[in-house]
């Protein structure tokens, strides 16, 4: 099935809508449950995400990445739907202080986005520099309790976090 689900869509829409959700439907469902932890919001926000791509199937088919382009329609989409969701509940004056801001909410998907990209290039490190690595920068713990937690000297915890680091930040500038 070599077919680009993408240019289908110009000229037989539902045919090319099918093949997109049987393509990339998980990995369209997954990102958006990033943002969104209602599964009926997640549902709301894939269709929206399906009219979208119908009304501007056109213009997609000419976009260098559709897929890249159709998951950041579905995450601003996401974000919309959060948002108007938030403006649409009525909060008690005393709550108001912890209802996070639209900011708060591209922060959190900001950081969730760039602790995937930094977890997937762990798995490239060996499993102690791993270990480590996420123990430290994940978890945040100190040497200290990674000497402990680890079993490990002290020079031996320095020397795998840096390593790691290193091949980390290697990792990500190759990407």
């Amino acid at each position: 099935m070599g077919e680009d689900p993408f240019e289908i869509l110009v000229k037989e829409p539902d045919r090319g809508l099918r093949l997109i959700m049987a393509k990339h439907g998980s990995q369209l469902k997954n990102r958006i449950r990033t943002i969104v932890n209602n599964d009926e919001l997640v549902k709301d926000v894939v269709s929206e995400t399906l009219t979208t791509l119908f009304v501007q199937r056109e213009k997609v088919a000419i976009c260098k990445d559709p897929f890249a382009w159709m998951m950041a329609i579905a995450r601003n989409i996401a974000l919309k739907m959060l948002r108007q969701e938030k403006k649409n509940q009525k909060i008690a004056i005393d709550e108001l202080r912890i209802v996070p801001h639209s900011q708060d909410i591209e922060a959190d998907l900001h950081y969730q986005e760039m602790l995937e990209a930094v977890l997937s290039k762990a798995e490239q490190l060996t499993p102690m520099e791993k270990k480590i690595f996420i123990d430290a920068k994940v978890h945040g713990m100190d040497n200290k309790e990674l000497e402990t937690r680890h079993d490990l000297k002290p020079q031996r915890v320095r020397n795998l976090l840096s390593t790691a680091l290193a091949k980390i930040r290697r990792l990500l500038k190759g990407s």
